[in-house]
């Protein structure tokens, strides 16, 4: 198996209790099954601790019971007592991977960091396309796993994605406006059909519908939900700033390379397009709100936060899909007639 890498990677380091907003609180901690032996086999007070804290969570999964949304080994110093107690090799594959993300197609493994890690964030702001020169390179495609001449029409078409979304000459939301009608041809043909053009899309100016559905989402932060509420309040009149979409690129890489893929099983490519629709749309408004206001949040951290609370829940990605196949604000030609609007 061949693994890609972006050439930051390896230059992450955990940065612990200096992180500003750590994934030891706000978070289920999964415990795998190897390593929940292991703590079974640990006689002292710490081993006691650990087992009497762990649970089977409403998805069948063992957790940490948290305290107050921390992690009850993520002690007083904002240090991991397990990791004191016990050493790095004894923590959870959550715990000891986070943030790195394998995506593995069998032939290939894309290795990528997550932006819901500041540090991580702070990193893939600082990248641009050639980061990730190795990815979509020269695959050797022989997975039973997968379709080889979808995946490599996938590749292909994640390439294109990727250089629409990085062409300077326009402003990101016309970029975002080419890449979504791009692959609304590409899932036309993935869906066995004849590509034809978008109709003109509908679109009343108003980014409200996109900032109710965030608002319905479970959020675990009172900051969070604040900043989201205001943004809200003025979003119509927020205009996004070019500096801000300058950054918001390497947001939308990091999201074509974390997503575009799983349409080889999921057969829709749409899904990740439209995420960073929504994402451009609730965190450019938020940056321009924030901007009046000296920046209370950094920008990095409505990136990262907005990676935290909406893309790493299962509940709120399940209800982004849910929402872009009933409510039809969401198809393409309507979310470009707005991305065009943004730009006017």
């Amino acid at each position: 198996m061949r693994d890609i890498y972006p050439d930051f990677y390896r230059e992450f380091k955990c940065i612990a209790n200096r992180c500003e907003d750590s994934c030891c609180k706000d978070w289920d901690i999964d415990v795998d099954s190897e390593t929940e032996k292991f703590y079974n086999t640990v006689n002292n007070p710490l081993g006691d601790k650990i087992r009497s804290l762990t649970y089977t969570d409403e998805y069948g999964e063992r957790v940490f019971k948290s305290n107050n949304g921390r992690c009850p080994f993520w002690n007083d110093d904002m240090l991991c007592d397990i990791y004191i107690g016990l050493g790095e090799e004894h923590l959870s594959r959550t715990c000891a991977n986070f943030p790195r993300v394998k995506i593995d197609f069998g032939d290939f493994r894309e290795n990528i960091l997550s932006f819901a890690c500041p540090e991580a964030a702070r990193f893939m702001l600082k990248s641009d396309r050639t980061s990730y020169a190795d990815f979509g390179g020269d695959y050797e495609l022989e997975s039973s796993e997968y379709d080889e001449d979808n995946m490599s029409f996938l590749l292909k078409a994640r390439n294109r994605s990727v250089g629409l979304l990085t062409n300077a000459d326009e402003p990101f939301a016309y970029r975002l406006a080419d890449c979504l009608e791009f692959n609304a041809q590409v899932q036309s043909l993935l869906d066995e059909k004849e590509p034809s053009p978008l109709a003109d899309g509908n679109a009343d100016g108003t980014t409200a519908f996109i900032f109710d559905m965030h608002k319905r989402f479970e959020i675990m932060s009172d900051t969070w939900k604040q900043a989201l509420d205001d943004t809200a309040e003025r979003a119509d009149e927020l205009k996004i700033s070019g500096d801000f979409e300058r950054d918001f690129e390497k947001f939308a890489l990091y999201y074509i390379y974390r997503y575009y893929l799983e349409a080889v099983n999921s057969n829709d490519v749409m899904y990740s397009v439209k995420r960073i629709v929504c994402a451009y749309f609730v965190t450019g408004k938020m940056d321009a709100l924030f901007a009046e206001q000296g920046y209370p949040l950094s920008r990095m951290r409505v990136l990262q936060r907005y990676s935290k609370e909406v893309e790493h829940s299962y509940d709120n990605t399940e209800a982004l899909g849910a929402e872009f196949d009933k409510d039809r604000r969401f198809e393409a030609e309507n979310l470009i007639a707005l991305l065009e609007n943004e730009v006017r």
